[in-house]
């Protein structure tokens, strides 16, 4: 049986805040990057997801892709109510999921998740 803790909750590392803006940065420019690569499956959507579910690799990191960011959701979504945050900011995390990729939309979470415990605290 796990025992409980008495572990201090508020965060001593301030500089993941910075981490998370940079991550948050990177991952808006490198989905982009590759996907420019290719701007006529960006044009079509059925040509994007025939592209996307290619092969068996990129159709195992698509449906990677898609479960994580399933996961994501339901993970902000709690954590939204929980922080006493209002859960229409999940509008902008799925627009910016499939817009620019769950490489950019999560690290903006856990930014504004930061900046919110940093209030409160």
């Amino acid at each position: 049986m796990l025992k409980a803790t008495n572990l201090p909750t508020a965060h001593t590392f301030s500089g993941i805040k910075v981490l998370y803006l940079i991550l948050t940065i990177v991952g808006s420019i490198e989905p982009w990057f590759w996907l420019l690569q290719d701007p006529s499956a960006l044009l079509s959507p059925s040509l994007f997801l025939q592209r996307a579910f290619a092969n068996n690799i990129a159709a195992g990191l698509t449906a990677d892709l898609l479960i994580s960011a399933i996961a994501f959701f339901c993970f902000a979504w709690f954590e939204l109510k929980r922080l006493n945050l209002s859960r229409t900011w999940i509008i902008l995390y799925i627009g910016l999921t499939f817009g620019v990729g769950l490489s950019c939309s999560l690290p903006f979470f856990l930014y504004r998740r930061e900046q919110q415990l940093k209030r409160t605290a």
